[in-house]
């Protein structure tokens, strides 16, 4: 991947005859080795982190650029700011961070077209010479979720929906190799089983044996969000309930049960209610 210039002056002078030239000088480039790694779970907040406190100026107010290969990400100074098209409404320096010295980029509900390399650049200078200082490299790396869950038959399953970028949830069941679409955005699927939307989260009511599987969140790009695999389980009956079925089989079994047998069927009984 080619690096970004990462120093820029940029000169405009005024022609005798009222015409115009730039003058734009690129020195050298960001150096990978000074990349720092972060990572976000898709759907979650990210922030990458800059500094430019040793750069400040106390009499104006800071100018700082965020950017990838593809363009431009943020850029702020003061209360003007200009967020990027892919980033809109996701994106911010806060002014107030920004003043101390902190240009870190916050970014919301990260989706996994933001991974890649981010610059950070600090604009300094007079207005007809703009020099851009290069502050920092950041790698973004966008995971997906993961999760185990075990269920008890009868009960509920929720699954986590992370962020509205999901756009379907499939499922395949532990014997099968095919998938089940369960629910699809925006759409109306009114089945037995399938899944109900409360908030961000999927609910399943009434889970059974057949429940048991792997559920994926996928994105509208088909990309899973979210792996979730569920094994379901029988619910475990409580020692004095258990005791009780026992004594209530053995009462029935006993009414055709002959005099020796019935005598030792109540010591058997009575070792067992000992032992619990």
């Amino acid at each position: 991947m080619p690096a970004l210039s990462f120093i820029s002056i940029l000169r405009l002078n005024l022609m005798s005859n009222n015409a115009y030239f730039i003058k734009l000088v690129s020195i050298g480039s960001s150096p990978l080795s000074v990349v720092v790694h972060a990572s976000s779970r898709v759907g979650l907040p990210a922030v990458l982190p800059c500094s430019v406190a040793s750069h400040l100026e106390s009499d104006r107010k800071p100018h700082i650029q965020w950017q990838t290969i593809s363009g431009s990400v943020f850029e702020r100074m003061g209360q003007e700011q200009f967020q990027g098209e892919a980033y809109r409404d996701r994106v911010d320096v806060p002014e107030e961070l920004l003043v101390r010295g902190n240009c870190s980029l916050f970014l919301q509900d990260v989706r996994f077209s933001d991974a890649g390399i981010y610059e950070s650049y600090l604009v300094v200078g007079e207005s007809s010479i703009k020099k851009r200082i290069f502050i920092q490299s950041v790698y973004l790396a966008v995971i997906d979720h993961k999760d185990i869950k075990s269920v008890q038959t009868g009960a509920e399953l929720i699954l986590d929906l992370h962020t509205h970028q999901a756009e379907q949830v499939i499922f395949q069941n532990n014997n099968e190799t095919d998938w089940t679409v369960l629910w699809e955005k925006d759409a109306v699927i009114k089945k037995k089983g399938y899944l109900e939307k409360r908030d961000k989260k999927l609910i399943l009511s009434n889970v059974a044996a057949r429940s048991a599987g792997t559920y994926k969140v996928l994105d509208s790009e088909g990309l899973a969000l979210s792996t979730v695999k569920v094994t379901v389980t029988e619910p475990v009956l409580p020692k004095e309930t258990e005791t009780l079925q026992i004594q209530s089989a053995l009462g029935k079994a006993t009414m055709s049960m002959p005099p020796l047998r019935l005598i030792t069927l109540f010591l058997t009984l009575n070792v067992m209610l000992q032992m619990n």
